[in-house]
């Protein structure tokens, strides 16, 4: 009995023992903690003030906020209210909505007609102000179409002449290539070697970029393969000044097949031109072939490049096949409504 007691005096003082301690609240934690969350809210205050008048400054103020902001505020951070501006005149004063919309009107009236009253060169002259000079121009990139024609002409017929003259008896040509404004590939074979170093040397003296590629183990000796931008010399740039009209094209054509019918060339595909529409102007190509030999095929394009008709050449392959001589031309015609 007395040993039972004991042991419910114990348990009930460990109970005592082991209730939890009382804490006391401190009045600096709570003021430190009122100061922070007033310091917290005045940053996300400022924060979103910042950011609303970003907001502002860039998409301008919205429609149901029109008319509401002051207007010292938007002047400060650069916005704009549609409500307020469409009320100021441009002499600074304020009127209805109706009277500035109406002098808006007439103020866009009248600049569609000053527009319109305006001379092509006038035109010209604001939008591009360089344009109305003679600015110098150097290179074919920079020509203008007339004058690329004039050049491709002038091109095509100083390098057949060269290739007339300057290539020995005993050589012969399986391709010859042409291309504006002067690039050309050649590929042939000579009798003797002093025949095509003779060549070879001849064509790298009136060329830039020439270039003979290495031969291959079992090329013959005398073998020709070259190619390179021809220099093409005093090109007057003005020969073809004026476009084909539409009613003059046909008689462009029947004046260069009537040409080439003189030097005993028959071309094949000025039928079918392929037209490219570049607004002011169109650009016929025509895509012909002939079986000429090469004698009759240069007298023509000697007379061609001097004569008046209107029509470059932009490329020019000639082919050797088993029997004779299978040329491929591309001309070009610049035609105006």
């Amino acid at each position: 009995m007395i040993h039972l007691n004991l042991i419910d005096a114990a348990e009930r003082l460990s109970v005592v023992e082991n209730v939890s301690p009382v804490h006391v609240t401190s009045l600096d934690d709570i003021k430190k903690k009122g100061r922070k969350k007033a310091l917290t809210v005045a940053v996300a205050a400022l924060f979103a003030v910042v950011g609303f008048s970003c907001f502002l400054s860039v998409y301008g103020v919205p429609a149901p906020l029109q008319g509401v902001l002051p207007e010292p505020y938007l002047s400060l951070i650069g916005a704009e209210d549609p409500s307020r501006s469409a009320l100021v005149m441009a002499n600074g004063q304020r009127t209805s909505a109706g009277g500035s919309l109406e002098a808006q009107a007439e103020s866009a009236a009248a600049l569609k007609r000053q527009r319109e009253a305006m001379t092509p060169k006038q035109i010209v002259g604001e939008i591009n102000p360089q344009a109305l000079y003679n600015n110098k121009r150097t290179d074919y990139n920079s020509y203008l179409p007339l004058e690329k024609v004039s050049y491709q002409k002038a091109a095509l017929g100083q390098f057949t002449v060269f290739m007339n003259t300057a290539t020995p008896d005993d050589v012969g040509f399986s391709d010859c290539i042409f291309q504006a404004p002067n690039y050309f590939y050649v590929r042939g074979v000579a009798a003797k070697p002093a025949s095509q170093r003779s060549f070879l040397e001849r064509i790298k003296t009136v060329s830039s970029n020439f270039k003979t590629p290495p031969l291959p183990e079992n090329a013959p000796a005398t073998d020709i393969t070259a190619f390179g931008q021809y220099n093409v010399s005093n090109v007057k740039l003005d020969a073809v000044n004026k476009f084909v009209a539409s009613a003059e094209v046909a008689g462009e054509i029947k004046a260069i097949k009537t040409m080439a019918t003189s030097s005993k060339v028959t071309f094949s595909g000025f039928e079918k031109p392929v037209v490219e529409d570049f607004g002011v102007y169109k650009r016929y190509a025509y895509q012909v072939v002939s079986s000429a030999d090469f004698s009759d095929l240069q007298a023509f394009i000697t007379a061609f490049s001097t004569s008046p008709i209107r029509m470059g050449v932009q490329s020019v392959e000639m082919k050797f096949g088993k029997k004779d001589l299978q040329t491929a031309i591309r001309f070009e015609m610049y035609v105006t409504p």
